[in-house]
């Protein structure tokens, strides 16, 4: 925190001074005053020193001269200060030739010049420079800290330490998305004008910054980086700065030099700052787990029934952001559990890069190891357009979690009110249960409106029960079937009834002759001993079929 070695030759008696070898190094700092007249002076030292000598030590003892200032450089001195004329004429040679090598500053001091001229005017400009910056801290202290206690977010964050340090600060989350920013009056880069646009560091920044190791040592150290970006022609310099909770990075604060050089009290600044950063963050997370616990709950009561006021249900939607329109489906995902957590914990991203993040008009929540989605559509779409969407969507969504190899998907009926929603659950759950019994028959897709007979088949009735409303002539074509491979006289009714007894159609779906299909046709009538084509019988039939599929 100390001066420069270019700044302490403009105070008191080094006014007077010159500089005669390492003028490349007097940007090095000064923080002490010391004088030295012994051969082993450099190794009392510990840094920062501007050290002031009449020469007696090179006079008394000229073996020194030559390791002496390499010497002073392994200790981080600042300069050496030397007053020829009383034990020595000129400054030694080697001394010289060694300073220039190392840039370190040697300076050759007047006769007249006194101790007492350069120690009182050089402790003076450090301790007047730490009084500055101290204050100057406690400004900065004082200034975030009435941004936390008056609940200013990141934006006041960003806003204040860019008054404070006069340069453009963009707060960003470990995964580089834009979270706030306040841009000064100095002109932008490239880079900053495409931050700014994107609400996000480009990718070739980020690799840039992975190549060179810089997030490597930001995530080891935790400590501020100077940054120079190439991958972006002509980018300012910048100070990342992260912002630590409990030892884990949450995200950083990147100060640009678009208009002054950033300066190490800048960055202490910026410090600060990261802490008050951390909190706000913290606290952005704190009320975002309760909203989410809160929105869990409501959801969960939602659909088990629980909340059946539709005035209550549609003021705590709204409260959500949710706003559901006139048609409304119920999905329910199963999966295993581990990988609904972590679509979970992705906050769903998979599901609503399909749906659309934008949209209002569902919400997606897990329940155990389903994922439920309650997605609404618009009035005006005919039913066979709703069909569609939803058709579409479920095949993108399972294309979406293709890495989720038990992922399936019940869908309700359509529902037309949101008290209608448990109803709507239960029938997407019920077409996943329906599922398991049919020995998943229907693919990993489940349309309620496909496989409602089986539930009001199997709802309180045991195996026992649905025999008795079989017709018993079915189990004869079963036996015919298993002994008469090449015939399927069961599947052959079957579609025949879905088809409404047209020939043609079943046929086709069959790939088998017409011919075929009336011999088979003719042998299923001799062995029922029916009219299947009576309205009566064929719901019989049909209702027996789906008895079949249950207990098989």
């Amino acid at each position: 925190m100390g001066i420069t070695v270019r700044e302490a030759l403009q105070l008191g008696g080094l006014r007077e001074a010159k500089v005669v070898a390492g003028e490349k190094g007097l940007d090095r700092i000064i923080n002490y005053v010391l004088t030295m007249d012994v051969p082993d002076a450099p190794k009392w030292n510990r840094g920062g020193e501007l050290l002031l000598t009449a020469a007696y030590v090179f006079a008394s003892s000229p073996e020194v001269e030559e390791n002496f200032v390499k010497e002073l450089v392994d200790k981080n001195s600042a300069a050496l200060a030397i007053k020829p004329g009383r034990f020595i004429n000129t400054i030694p040679s080697s001394i010289i030739n060694s300073a220039d090598e190392n840039n370190f500053p040697v300076i050759e001091l007047p006769i007249n010049v006194s101790w007492h001229d350069i120690v009182n005017p050089v402790l003076t400009e450090i301790i007047n420079k730490e009084t500055s910056q101290l204050k100057r801290s406690k400004l900065i202290h004082d200034e975030l800290m009435t941004v936390l206690f008056h609940g200013g977010g990141l934006n006041s964050i960003a806003k204040s330490l860019a008054s404070l340090l006069n340069c453009t600060v963009f707060i960003i989350n470990e995964s580089f998305n834009l979270l706030a920013y306040f841009t000064n009056s100095g002109p932008f880069d490239e880079l900053i004008n495409e931050v700014l646009d994107k609400k996000i560091i480009p990718l070739k920044v980020i690799k840039e910054l992975r190549d060179k190791k810089i997030l490597d040592e930001l995530k080891t150290y935790k400590k501020p980086c100077i940054v120079h970006i190439k991958s972006i022609p002509n980018s300012f310099p910048r100070v990342m700065v992260p912002i630590v909770m409990d030892d884990e990075i949450y995200g950083y604060i990147c100060l640009v030099e678009n208009n002054k050089k950033i300066t190490e009290h800048d960055v202490i600044a910026t410090e600060q700052a990261s802490t008050i950063a951390a909190l706000e963050l913290f606290k952005q997370q704190a009320i975002k787990e309760a909203k989410g616990k809160s929105k869990k709950e409501f959801l969960d009561n939602l659909i088990t029934g629980h909340v059946d006021n539709i005035n209550l249900i549609r003021n705590q939607l709204k409260l959500h952001g949710i706003y559901l329109k006139e048609k409304i489906v119920v999905m329910v995902i199963s999966m295993k559990y581990e990988d609904a957590v972590e679509i979970e914990c992705n906050n769903f991203k998979k599901i609503e890069q399909v749906i659309g993040s934008e949209n209002t008009n569902y919400v997606i929540f897990r329940r155990g190891g389903n994922v439920i989605i309650i997605y609404s559509m618009s009035s005006h779409l005919d039913l066979h357009k709703r069909h569609e969407k939803v058709s579409a969507l479920t095949k993108a969504i399972l294309n979406q979690l293709k890495d989720c190899e038990t992922a399936k998907i019940g869908i309700s009926d359509l529902i037309h009110t949101i008290s209608d929603i448990p109803k709507g659950y239960y029938q997407a759950k019920r077409a996943l249960a329906i599922d398991e019994t049919l020995k998943n028959k229907f693919d990993n897709v489940f349309y309620y409106k496909d496989v409602w007979i089986y539930d009001l088949l199997t709802n309180k009735n045991s195996k026992a029960d649905l025999i008795k409303y079989c017709d018993e002539n079915i189990f004869k074509l079963m036996e015919w079937d298993s002994k008469n491979n090449d015939e399927n006289l069961l599947t052959t009714l079957a579609v025949y009834l879905e088809n409404m007894g047209k020939c043609n159609i079943t046929s086709n779906k069959l790939y088998i002759h017409r011919n075929t299909l009336n011999y088979r046709l003719n042998k299923i009538k001799e062995i029922l001993d029916c009219d299947i084509d009576d309205p009566s019988t064929r719901l019989r039939l049909e209702i027996s079929l789906k008895i079949a599929d249950v207990i098989k």
